[in-house]
């Protein structure tokens, strides 16, 4: 029997569309090859699309055999191969090795479409040939998080009301921060309670993506955050979510499920990397605060301090968890910037690493 991945994964050799991965794809029907190809550089023809082509009206009901799981997502200049191999009518994929941005998930739109989907095959060929591609991909990106306290370190009143914790100069210095960051992270509740758009407001400046944590899947489908019309919107929750919930949300923004029972900061970091996203800007509560320091991911720190005094036992701080039990596990910052934002003052730390 012939090797048809063996072929594919030869032919995404001769690919060189970096920063995109190499990939190779052999369309086969009644035991011939009727179509192949290779993602020759950025901007051309995917390797399933190249092959698709060549096979033209006999490729219904045959097989396709491409090195990395097909994408369902547009690109930049390209369309969703899955698109094309629904309509064309293949019968099954087999892929060589599955995409590690989640934003591709070929593999269960295909499925739903009635394609018969098999793999990986020869995955390890496949992540040599693509380790330019995969070390790119794999690079944490840089976080940094924004907080607003009072003097004495409270982000709310007993009550709850938070507006407005620091001036309008340090607002606008937000906004124009926000604007420098690929996206902007929150957590649920503060979208269900503040009910942001979280766009940059700022002419000439493209707006971030926006990720929100919601480990108990408890967005409203009405918050302001979905209605976006560029659907650059990414929910991350956890196997707890109602899956009738996870395809209404489906509709209107990007779902990703990371953890059994807590969405993993680590894993939604590395997601959001290898979709290409190189800077992110934490805008949460004290809990998503916690979280993200306790995981290790951040490495700079903005903390805008008014002048003003809140009290109150119940008032909440900028970072919540269970917090350490010994002084010696404290997080370490340096590297201290100052800056005055009107009458508040806003402090710029980067994260000791250990």
């Amino acid at each position: 029997m012939e090797d048809y991945m063996g072929l594919a994964l030869k032919l995404a050799k001769k690919a060189q569309p970096f920063p995109n991965p190499r990939v190779g794809a052999v369309i086969v029907k009644n035991g011939k090859i009727i179509g192949k190809g290779y993602h020759r550089r950025p901007g051309t023809p995917h390797a399933e699309i190249v092959a698709l082509q060549r096979a033209g009206n006999n490729a219904e009901g045959s097989t396709l055999y491409v090195t990395l799981e097909p994408c369902s997502h547009s690109g930049k200049r390209t369309p969703p191969c899955t698109r094309s191999i629904i309509e064309k009518g293949v019968k099954k994929v087999v892929f060589a090795m599955k995409d590690p941005n989640p934003m591709v998930n070929g593999e269960e739109e295909l499925k739903k479409a009635g394609v018969e989907v098999a793999g990986p095959s020869k995955e390890k060929d496949a992540r040599k040939i693509n380790s330019r591609y995969l070390e790119h991909i794999n690079r944490k990106p840089f976080v940094a998080i924004k907080m607003a306290m009072s003097a004495d370190g409270r982000t709310a009143t007993r009550t709850g009301d938070s507006k407005w914790i620091s001036g309008k100069e340090s607002r606008k210095e937000a906004h124009r921060m926000r604007s420098e960051f690929d996206a902007v992270m929150v957590g649920a509740g503060t979208v269900n309670s503040d009910d942001p758009k979280l766009t940059a407001r700022i002419k000439g400046k493209k707006d971030p993506w926006r990720v929100i944590v919601d480990g108990d899947f408890c967005i409203s489908a009405d918050a302001k955050v979905l209605k976006n019309k560029d659907r650059k919107t990414i929910v991350a929750t956890t196997g707890r979510a109602a899956k009738r919930k996870v395809e209404i949300i489906r509709k209107l923004a990007h779902v990703f499920v990371l953890g059994k029972n807590r969405v993993g900061m680590k894993e939604l970091v590395q997601s959001l990397g290898a979709m290409g996203i190189k800077k992110i800007l934490i805008e949460g509560g004290s809990e998503l605060n916690a979280s993200a320091l306790e995981d290790g991911i951040v490495d700079r720190l903005y903390l805008f301090v008014a002048p003003k005094i809140i009290g109150g036992r119940n008032a909440k701080g900028v970072v919540g968890g269970k917090g350490i039990q010994r002084m010696s596990d404290a997080i370490r910052l340096k590297n201290l910037k100052t800056k005055k934002c009107g009458e508040d003052i806003l402090l710029e730390f980067d994260i000791q690493k250990p």
